[in-house]
């Protein structure tokens, strides 16, 4: 018998989390008639196997509090009365949304996010931000899905819901208003009295490295891009550079360029410094070049003689590093 997957069904479903490979990738967009350039963080897809979904709990991770009669509704009396502080009203209501589907022993669900949006009477972006706060506070984490069986087709995604509500860490504590706080402490001390414990809020958990654990049982699988893709990218990242560029970048490299130029060959200037230029940040310059390749010959041969020669033009800088405007 073919086992089920965590949706019930028997297809074979790929499971995957986003994550920022680290750079941005220039954009243009246009804007009331005229060009706008921006960056866009770049993203990679992780596929993480399905048992290691099947196994990763966020129960595990923090001091989950004892059950006191009396302090249960659908979602603990903890959750509204000091989460929600942080939660906000909004972050409490779709935490509820998603463990409403998690009946029995289940700690997943795929609800639909469009219904839940109507239901909280907020757009579909705003359910994303307060997504992106219950995942920094460690109480859903969401999978993206797709479906291997129909060519990989995007499925609604899956969550993986804390059921336990754990204490505040002491961090959190610590920012609560003062009448919470005293509110908290009488709370703490009923625990104490009812259950003859001694209890110690915990440090913070970062989740940031919880999440990436799940991340590195993963493999990653990135979109090849074509020489049309990457050059449409690195035409981006120019008209982006251009508009940082102030006229005072532009001065000290002409005169760089004057320098540097009356100590090489005509050949080897044309080779490494064409369609070079450079952008002050802070008390350091950035020398761009077109690729990747020139951009590591500038830096292993000539750094020296480049940040001489601008600092005989302006004392005040104190190192030159090297981008490109695409990368091999």
């Amino acid at each position: 018998m073919i086992e089920k997957n965590l949706k019930g069904t028997q297809h074979k479903l790929l499971y995957y989390r986003y994550r920022p490979t680290g750079t941005e990738k220039p954009k243009v967009r246009t804007k009331s008639g005229s060009e706008q350039a921006y960056t866009e963080k770049e993203l990679e897809k992780i596929f993480i196997p399905e048992e290691e979904v099947r196994k990763f709990t966020l129960d595990k991770h923090g001091q989950p509090i004892p059950y006191v009669d009396g302090h249960v509704t659908i979602i603990s009396n903890y959750i509204f009365d000091y989460w929600s502080h942080f939660l906000t009203a909004e972050g409490v209501a779709l935490y509820g949304h998603l463990k409403r589907y998690c009946y029995g022993e289940k700690d997943y669900c795929w609800p639909d996010l469009k219904m839940i949006g109507l239901k909280m009477n907020k757009s579909r972006n705003t359910i994303k931000k307060i997504l992106k706060s219950l995942e920094d506070f460690g109480f859903v984490l969401m999978f993206n899905v797709q479906n291997a069986d129909k060519n990989n087709m995007e499925e609604s995604p899956l969550f993986k819901v804390r059921k336990q509500v754990p204490f505040l860490p002491q961090e959190l504590y610590e920012q609560l208003p003062t009448e919470l706080k005293l509110d908290h402490d009488k709370y703490m001390q009923g625990i104490v009295t009812n259950f003859n414990q001694i209890l110690t809020l915990d440090s913070a958990v970062d989740f940031s490295e919880v999440y990436e654990d799940v991340i590195r049982k993963g493999t990653i699988v990135r979109k090849e891009k074509s020489t049309l893709h990457l050059e449409k990218e690195a035409q981006d990242k120019l008209k982006l550079l251009k508009h940082q560029q102030t006229p005072e970048d532009i001065e000290v490299w002409d005169k760089a360029l004057a320098i540097i130029k009356s100590k090489m060959s005509g050949p080897s200037f044309s080779t490494w410094f064409l369609n070079t230029f450079v952008i002050q940040r802070n008390h350091k310059y950035i020398v761009y070049s077109p690729v990747q390749f020139t951009r590591d010959w500038l830096e292993s041969r000539y750094k020296r003689m480049i940040l001489e020669t601008i600092r005989s033009i302006n004392d005040q800088i104190v190192d030159v590093e090297f981008d490109c405007l695409r990368r091999e």
